[in-house]
């Protein structure tokens, strides 16, 4: 019997081939997107979820009164932790250290990923090894691990066990571990690890990550709450010892975050991830699939439904010929899911081939029969088969209910409530259509907002060279005359730190006050206002010729003034907390967007001492890019003759903050566009069986004079109303989730009204565009053709 049904419906999807193809293309359009994104909300919820006791492994972090987070920690945190706390079984820290040179044997490769750790590091994260004992693998103090890829990389298939290297230009180092993380999807994003060399015997100073394991039993609320209380014991007899007295917004909540939650909430504990995720953008996608689903099943179910009521005369024949009622219902519940499975195969086709484009859109690894990805096809297989239930059985209880000499004897008029269902599906397939095209208008305007708003600097045409090793910055210097003859340089800097990156934040107290700061720090040398245009608004900047501009002077920006009611900074007496004698603030800057526009502008102090002065900017002016880079990289050689030069430019750096915003707008467009696309293809089939419904009343017309566009305008005039009317529920929905949106953003570009406007005229347009096409049809077609058809 079974058989025999699906027999019936295959052939009435081949008698009806215009209808199914509508049908089955939207609804495989609208699971292919709901398969895409759930590949990649399964991908951003798996990292870390392979380590084990991953239950018991924390990251630490503060949170301030403000409500923001830090993951940076004290250096003694870890030990501190195991030696006073008996929850704690294990705690190790993590600093990231950048970029390093390694060689071995004369083959040089940079490492971009490297970490200094505890040698507790692996019993507290336990990554799989390849080679070597993880109990043991740091003990020494040039002991390295690697990464099972930089081991090829280095060693071909040779054992890389007890091979030394030369590690930053200094021999010695000795590999004692492979880790392999290939398959494995992690927020540890490095290829090599090795000793931490210097602890700060201070709670006031943060420079590390701080992990640890705790016992099955321990009580994690309890546990937070023991730490904050004795670390902010310690830290205020640290201040106290410094002669201040630190308020609540010195003293921040010590807590801990559960280590598969760290990728997904990356965004909000600050940079140490790197290119984490976002728990927001996750939500939101997932928002996004379901919105593009609830458009393909829209459409699906109102095909349906208007097809339905032109099968009356069929369910009358079946029901003079001896059908049951439960019949009837099976075969129509039948062919949708015949069609509905249909499009399950389709969509899985249409995800593989856009699966490539997706993951470059996304910047994510992914692959449709990856391992453990199967799981996702049995959910979307019931939902396909629901679907198909839904769309069917409605139709079919309302259809198979009709009398057999009614069924016969009228001619096929929906019901009320298949237009009332009609109606409201239709609005809500363009609800979701205005709502996309809105959402994804504000997301573009605000990357865009940021990539063009006046930055208060120029980082147009800075290249810039990192440093690797702690005394380059002063061969620069020495070198500046010869770097700035050569054609197209104007000028040379040295920094500790450049707009786009983070800055650290020291503590910092004024002279015959109690109160005290803790603005982000900046050192650079005298050129840094050249290079980066920076505005001076007050007294001066450093200066080479000046001997305390590399001590104790500072120039400020605006906001430290302000934050610190300074009315007139320049002269007054600061010193950061580790300081013993009082420095002098000789100038101030304009407040320039130095950590971008998602962000408000924090009070900056930029001194000349010679610390951790990592980069080289040289601000360009040249055609001939190639010939000034070459000859830049030859003076380079005498710089770092062991490390080869590499560089990037300042702009790109700095917009390279927005990628995962762009990446997100690009998701919304190619999504806005589908969704608009299955919409469109319900319109067509709407349409199709409005004008076929109305044929005999458009030839009755046009005998007695309507005119083509009048009889266009007559039906257009329905579908045009359901816009407005779904314009007037989607406009508020969109400007909610916008500004919901945007919420993550300090510097706004708003929602004007003509965005909200324009998505609604887009959508009317191509609804009125629509349905035209196919009215028009209809409205030039010879009278006597219709009503001879009747």
């Amino acid at each position: 019997m079974l058989r025999n049904y699906f027999k019936v419906a295959w052939r009435n999807i081949m008698a009806h081939r215009a209808y199914a193809t509508i049908n089955i293309l939207g609804l495989s359009l609208g699971l292919a997107v709901v398969i895409l994104i759930a590949l990649y909300i399964r991908h951003e919820t798996r990292y870390d979820k392979w380590l084990p006791d991953k239950e018991q492994v924390y990251r630490v972090y503060r949170h301030w009164n403000d409500g923001s987070n830090t993951v940076w920690t004290p250096s003694l945190l870890a030990q501190t932790l195991v030696t006073e706390f008996p929850e704690v079984e294990a705690a190790t820290g993590l600093g990231p250290y950048g970029e390093a040179l390694v060689d071995f044997a004369g083959k040089k490769l940079y490492v971009e990923q490297v970490a200094h750790v505890d040698t507790t590091f692996f019993d507290v994260l336990q990554v799989p090894f390849w080679r070597g004992d993880p109990a043991t693998a740091l003990n020494g103090p040039n002991d390295l691990v690697i990464s099972r890829t930089l081991a090829q990389q280095l060693f071909g298939d040779e054992d890389p066990i007890g091979k030394v290297i030369r590690y930053d230009n200094e021999d010695g180092f000795v590999i004692r571990g492979v880790f392999d993380l290939t398959d494995r999807l992690t927020h540890l994003h490095y290829d090599l690890y090795t000793r931490f060399t210097w602890y700060a015997p201070s709670f006031t100073g943060n420079n590390r990550a701080t992990y640890i394991k705790t016992n099955p039993q321990a009580d994690i609320a309890a546990l937070e709450k023991k730490i904050t209380s004795r670390l902010q014991q310690m830290i205020k007899q640290e201040y106290a010892d410094m002669q201040y007295t630190p308020t609540a917004d010195d003293l921040a909540r010590w807590q801990l975050q559960r280590v598969d939650e760290v990728h997904l909430r990356a965004s909000d504990y600050g940079w140490l991830e790197g290119s984490g995720g976002n728990v927001r953008h996750i939500a939101t996608m997932a928002v996004i699939a379901l919105m593009v689903l609830l458009v393909a099943i829209v459409n699906y179910i109102n095909l349906a439904t208007s097809k339905a009521i032109q099968r009356r005369r069929e369910v009358g024949i079946r029901k003079v010929s001896g059908a049951y009622r439960s019949q009837l219902i099976t075969q129509f519940v039948s062919e949708a899911v015949l069609q509905a499975m249909l499009a399950l195969i389709l969509a899985l086709t249409l995800a593989q081939l856009l699966l490539p484009v997706f993951a470059q859109i996304t910047a994510r690894d992914l692959s449709l029969f990856a391992h453990g990805n199967a799981v996702l096809i049995f959910p979307v297989i019931a939902l396909t088969i629901l679907t198909g239930v839904i769309a069917g059985y409605y139709p079919a209880i309302t259809v198979s209910s009709y009398s057999p000499v009614k069924a016969l004897k009228t001619r096929a008029q929906p019901r009320r409530r298949f237009v009332t269902l009609r109606t409201f599906l239709v609005s809500a397939q363009l609800v979701v259509s205005i709502a996309l095209l809105v959402v994804m208008a504000t997301v573009f305007r605000q990357v865009r907002y940021m990539e063009q708003h006046d930055l208060q600097f120029s980082p147009d045409q800075v290249l810039v060279i990192p440093c690797n090793a702690s005394q380059s910055h002063r061969t620069v210097e020495r070198l500046r005359p010869s770097f700035e003859q050569i054609p197209g340089v104007q000028t040379v800097s040295t920094a500790s730190r450049l707009p786009g990156m983070q800055f650290p934040d020291w503590g910092m107290v004024f002279e015959g006050r109690t109160d005290r700061g803790n603005p982000h720090v900046l050192f650079a040398d005298h050129t840094l206002m050249e290079t980066l245009d920076l505005e001076l608004v007050a007294g001066r900047f450093l200066s080479s010729n000046i001997a305390g501009d590399t001590i104790d002077h500072y120039v400020v920006n605006e906001q430290y003034a302000q934050q610190f009611g300074l009315e007139d900074p320049v002269g007054a007496k600061v010193k950061f907390t580790s300081d013993t004698t009082y420095g002098e603030i000789v100038g101030v800057v304009r407040d320039f967007h130095y950590r971008g526009l998602s962000r408000e502008i924090q009070p900056l102090v930029i001194g000349g001492r010679h610390t951790n002065r990592w980069y080289a900017a040289m601000k360009l002016s040249t055609s001939d890019l190639p010939r000034t880079i070459g000859e830049i990289r030859n003076l380079w050689a005498s710089v770092e003759p062991e490390h080869p030069m590499r560089y990037s430019f300042l702009d790109e750096d700095f917009n390279a903050q927005y990628a995962e915003q762009e990446r997100f707008g690009r998701t919304l467009l190619y999504t806005s566009l589908m969704t608009i696309f299955i919409a469109l293809l319900g319109m067509i089939g709407l349409t199709a069986f409005t004008v076929q419904r109305r044929t005999k009343e458009i030839g009755i017309r046009k005998v007695l004079g309507a005119s083509v566009a009048g009889i266009v305008r007559m039906l257009s005039r329905e579908f045009v109303v359901l816009v407005l009317a779904a314009f007037v529920v989607a406009a508020p929905l969109a400007w909610y989730l916008s500004t919901l949106w945007l919420q993550d953003f300090a510097f706004r570009s708003g929602i004007p009204w003509w965005v909200l406007a324009g998505a609604g005229l887009s959508v009317l347009f191509i609804v009125v565009l629509t349905v035209s096409i196919q009215s028009l049809s209809a409205a030039i077609a010879h009278p006597v053709d219709a009503l001879r058809n009747e």
